[in-house]
C-alpha cells in the first residue's frame, strides 16, 4: 500500500500537469568544482536534484511512480513527500516556498538568538535576562539589552526595550521592502565595494546575491545549489527547535541551554520521562 493511498479518498487523485519552470533546472549530475578554501571538491548533485534524488521514504513506502508531478526535484530540498496535496500546483508549490524559505531564515536566527545569550550568561557573561522568555520583561523592568562580544566582553547598550524594538522594526521592514521590490539604496558592501541603486534590479527576491553576499559563497552555481539544500534542510530543522524551545520552556521553565547542560550532567536523571513524570523530585528513569 503506498503512503499517499492513506491521506487520499475515494482513490488517488489525478496530479496536476506540469507547467514550465521560470527557471533552469539544476543540473542533476555530478563533477568537481571549486572547494570553498581551495583545491576542488567532488559534487552530486543528482543526490539532492532531479528524479533520481533521495525521497523521504525509501522504496516500497514511498515509490517514484507515486510522487505528484509537481514535485519534480527542480526545488532545493524536494524530497517528493506531500502526502495531504498541500502543493496542487506549481503556482501552490512557489508560494508555499517562499513563506517556508522565509520562515526558515527567521527560525535559524530565533534559535541561534536564543541558545547564545544564554549560553554566554552561563559562561559567565553578565547579560541581563539572558534566557529568552525572560528577556523582554527584564529589560521592562528597568533594564537594557547588553550584548556580549565573547570574547571582548559585554557592550553597554543604553536604548530601553521599545526604542530596541522601534529601531529593529524599522530597519527589517525597510530590508524587506527592498528585497521584495528588487529595489534600494546605493550603499557599500564588503566583497562588492560601493555599488549604486542599480545593483538591485532584476535580483532574484529569495536568493538575491549581490551585496547580499558579500563572502561571494554562491559564486559556483554548483556551490550555490549545494548550499540552498543545507539553508532549507537546516531552516526547517530550526522551525521544529524553536517550537520544542518554547514548549521546553513551558514545561521547565528554564532555558534550552539549561536543559542540555542538566542532561548532558546527568542522562538517565534529567530527561524528557523524568521531568514529566516525577516533576522535581526526579529519580533516575531509562
Amino acid at each position: 500500500m503506498k503512503v499517499q493511498a492513506l491521506f487520499k479518498k475515494g482513490g488517488a487523485a489525478k496530479p496536476a500537469p506540469k507547467k514550465a519552470a521560470a527557471k533552469s533546472a539544476p543540473k542533476g549530475g555530478s563533477g568537481t568544482r571549486k572547494g570553498w578554501l581551495g583545491g576542488t571538491e567532488t559534487s552530486n548533485l543528482s543526490k539532492w536534484y532531479g528524479p533520481d534524488r533521495a525521497l523521504f521514504l525509501p522504496g516500497g513506502l514511498l515509490d517514484r511512480d507515486d510522487l505528484p508531478l509537481y514535485l519534480d526535484g527542480t526545488l532545493p530540498g524536494d524530497y517528493g513527500y506531500d502526502p495531504l496535496g498541500l502543493g496542487k500546483d506549481t503556482e501552490q508549490v512557489a508560494k508555499y516556498r517562499v513563506n517556508e524559505l522565509i520562515h526558515a531564515r527567521w527560525a535559524m536566527l530565533a534559535a541561534a538568538g536564543i541558545i547564545i545569550p544564554e549560553g554566554l550568561a552561563a559562561s559567565g557573561s553578565a547579560i541581563k535576562g539572558a534566557t529568552w522568555f525572560e528577556t523582554p520583561a527584564a529589560m521592562l523592568n528597568g533594564g537594557t539589552l547588553n550584548w556580549s562580544v565573547a570574547p571582548f566582553g559585554v557592550l553597554s547598550n543604553p536604548l530601553p526595550l521599545a526604542a530596541v524594538a522601534l529601531v529593529n522594526t524599522g530597519l527589517m521592514a525597510a530590508v524587506e521592502s527592498f528585497r521584495g521590490k528588487g529595489e534600494g539604496p546605493a550603499g557599500y558592501s564588503p566583497g562588492v565595494g560601493k555599488f549604486d541603486s542599480g545593483i538591485f534590479a532584476g535580483l532574484d527576491p529569495l536568493y538575491p546575491g549581490g551585496p547580499f553576499d558579500p563572502l561571494g559563497l554562491a559564486d559556483d552555481p554548483e556551490v550555490f545549489q549545494e548550499l540552498q539544500v543545507k539553508e532549507i534542510k537546516n531552516g526547517r530543522l530550526a522551525m521544529i527547535s524553536v517550537l520544542a524551545f518554547a514548549i521546553q520552556g513551558v514545561v521547565t521553565k528554564e532555558g534550552p541551554y539549561a536543559n542540555i547542560s542538566k542532561h548532558l550532567a546527568d542522562p538517565f536523571g534529567y530527561n524528557l520521562l523524568s521531568v514529566l513524570g516525577a516533576g522535581e523530585d526526579r529519580v533516575p528513569t531509562l
